[in-house]
């Protein structure tokens, strides 16, 4: 009987890998390595900003502004204060009776304000703030905002439209509280004059026609 014959397996198809191609050494990584020690080095060699007259100005501001709180507080005219006064003072006997609380970093405040939230004047401020122009300087403002009606938008809901004054404006390194001192006076006594009189209308043209106007936007309802 013939031997039955048998088949051998069929060879298993091997699809052909082309090698890795192999990517041109143009020295990026190396490159860019050094590219970004020397920035940092760069950013580590420039020498720090002095903010120690920064640190004696904001002292100055935050005493200034909390008895300007506590003259309206007197009138029942209550205003909030950022940063709180519970961060900066250390009280013996609230309001009057405190002194700076030292570990607080008051150089590092950028921004100060008084916030009014009396019926009919929510949105209204006096706010002083640190800012870099575009030449790179730092400028210290202060501005008086207020709120000059609201509208209703479809997809935002009910906006604030908000306005400024310009109160003051130098760089940081050149405040002089002189004065800041006879703006400062000039805007508290008509502010707290207009609440007396229950009506922001003069004070407001008042703001108006002595001061340089700031920006104008809106923003919503509840945030103002």
């Amino acid at each position: 009987m013939a031997r039955r014959a048998t088949r051998k397996p069929a060879a298993t198809a091997t699809a052909l890998v082309p090698p890795e191609a192999h990517l041109l050494d143009d020295d990026f990584v190396a490159s860019l390595r050094q590219e970004l020690v020397k920035t940092q080095q760069a950013v580590t060699d420039r020498p720090g900003e002095d903010l120690s007259h920064r640190a004696g100005v904001n002292r100055r501001l935050l005493q200034d502004l909390w008895e300007v709180h506590n003259q309206f507080e007197e009138i029942s005219v209550h205003l909030t204060m950022e940063p709180s006064q519970t961060l900066f003072a250390t009280f013996a006997e609230y309001p009057d009776k405190w002194s700076f609380r030292e570990t607080f970093d008051f150089a590092a405040v950028k921004t100060i304000e008084l916030k009014d939230r009396s019926p009919g004047w929510l949105g209204s401020t006096l706010r002083f703030w640190y800012y870099q122009t575009p030449e790179g300087t730092p400028h210290l403002r202060a501005i008086f905002e207020w709120c000059e009606g609201e509208s209703y938008h479809r997809y935002s809901g009910w906006m604030r439209m908000m306005a400024q004054a310009i109160l003051y404006d130098t760089a940081d390194t050149a405040v002089n509280l002189r004065e800041v001192h006879q703006t400062l006076k000039d805007v508290v006594v008509k502010w707290y004059g207009a609440h007396i009189d229950r009506s922001p209308t003069t004070f407001v043209a008042h703001l108006r026609e002595k001061y340089p106007k700031g920006a104008n936007y809106a923003v919503e309802s509840y945030r103002a």
